[in-house]
């Protein structure tokens, strides 16, 4: 389940709450980000684990705080962070990365010692 964030204290609280926590800073007008938006949301709903993993999405004209707090140049942009430290940044619709970086987080979740979970999708980004 993707979380929708309108105010700061909402990330700050998530991100103090999970292992991990996945950002897509978007824009309602970008095409890109429109084109990579089912994807995320399948991600979050095979992989969301309470208190562990969540997927939150941050529109940059709503919130210009956190994208400017994070220095977001380009969109979409996920950012992906641990233990409230911010451990990747993936530019662009770049669905493998996306894919290869949530598959890999799923694993260490589950314990490190489970099958890589493979994800079938409708449609090659």
């Amino acid at each position: 389940m993707v979380t929708g964030i309108s105010e700061p204290s909402e990330f700050r609280n998530l991100l103090n709450n999970h292992t991990y926590l996945i950002a897509d800073f978007f824009a309602t007008w970008c095409p890109p980000c429109k084109a990579i938006a089912p994807l995320y949301e399948q991600l979050s709903k095979a992989n969301s684990t309470p208190s562990k993993v969540t997927f939150v999405k941050i529109n940059i004209d709503e919130v210009p705080e956190l994208a400017a707090q994070f220095q977001i140049s380009a969109i979409p942009t996920f950012l992906i962070f641990k233990d409230g430290v911010q451990i990747e940044e993936i530019r662009s619709a770049n669905a493998p990365a996306l894919k290869k970086n949530v598959e890999k987080i799923a694993v260490e979740v589950k314990g490190g010692g489970a099958q890589e979970k493979k994800l079938e999708f409708e449609e090659d980004f």
